[in-house]
């Protein structure tokens, strides 16, 4: 039997989606979608999928419409976003922007990533992560046309542009995944480091979750990566005035404390540079500096591992 075969009815079941309803939302359910589960020739589906896949780069060539069809993955090892697009040979922000991806350093492993069947960029509306928001109000004023399509994914709505691509604006702010520095070269030097430490106050040996910058009060504190002001907090017992982004959607956070004066507002979109407050001795210090901290997934990480300092 002819394995495409089995693929026929989706095949009739979109076309006709899509010709009753050409300027309506599409409601798809993941859980109906062929799951892969390799990566590889041996796969029947994935065999499948790259047929559909080279059909569509053939009808497109030719002016004519793909068959947008959407199957499903859970990455198993190391593989990145790059090498995932390379795999399919699908663009890697047609894969990220369907999937919430935002770095191409991001780890994948044991995530449910969906795959179209045809290139292009996938615009959320709604979005909450600052590439999301960047990316639809750069393409807001589009209008719809004949090869764009609204989708809605487990009650996510998504608007599908064909085979558009990224920037080269667009590309350089999603590609931009490394850490810039709280304060300026020059301005500072590490009082005190991640790890055990002896609080100054109590005498106690208790984790320090950051990383102590001495300062000037007064000296510039900037965001080390584009994100979104989750927190801004006045005359805490601790840490004083500080504000917390949240980046890539919040799978990560950076905190910022002490602060003599804080320069965003809670919800404000923030980008990597920008002047957020200036260093201060508020909260419980001994002297002007600025506590930074990252954490994963609510876990500290070691700020001195991830900056170039």
């Amino acid at each position: 039997m002819n394995k495409r075969l089995f693929f026929l009815p989706l095949f009739f079941f979109v076309c006709h989606i899509l010709l009753a309803n050409p300027s309506k939302i599409i409601h798809l359910d993941s859980s109906r979608f062929p799951e892969i589960e390799e990566l590889k020739s041996t796969d029947i589906l994935f065999k499948e999928f790259c047929f559909i896949v080279e059909d569509n780069y053939k009808l497109i060539a030719a002016d004519k419409e793909p068959q947008l069809l959407f199957f499903k993955h859970v990455v198993k090892d190391d593989l990145t976003l790059l090498g995932l697009a390379a795999r399919c040979n699908i663009p890697y922000e047609t894969i990220a922007t369907l999937n919430a991806i935002y770095s191409t350093t991001e780890n994948l492993e044991n995530k449910v990533v969906f795959l179209p069947t045809v290139p292009g960029i996938f615009i959320k509306k709604d979005g909450k992560s600052t590439f999301e928001i960047f990316l639809y109000q750069n393409i807001k004023e589009n209008t719809l046309t004949n090869k764009n399509l609204c989708y809605n994914i487990d009650n996510v709505s998504l608007e599908f542009l064909q085979n558009q691509r990224l920037s080269s604006t667009e590309r350089a702010y999603f590609l931009d995944s490394a850490l810039g520095l709280p304060l300026a070269k020059g301005d500072f030097w590490v009082s005190s480091e991640f790890g055990k430490r002896k609080n100054p106050f109590s005498g106690e040996w208790k984790n320090h979750n950051g990383i102590d910058f001495a300062a000037k009060e007064g000296t510039p504190v900037y965001a080390v990566k584009d994100g979104k002001v989750a927190l801004c907090k006045k005359n805490d017992n601790i840490f004083g005035n500080y504000i917390i982004l949240e980046h890539d959607n919040g799978s990560m956070t950076s905190v910022y404390a002490h602060l003599s004066k804080m320069n965003v507002q809670q919800s404000k979109i923030v980008k990597k540079g920008e002047i957020i407050g200036f260093v201060g001795q508020t909260g419980m210090v001994t002297g002007a500096h600025l506590h930074f901290e990252i954490r994963k997934g609510g876990i500290p990480m070691d700020p001195q591992k991830k900056l170039k300092l």
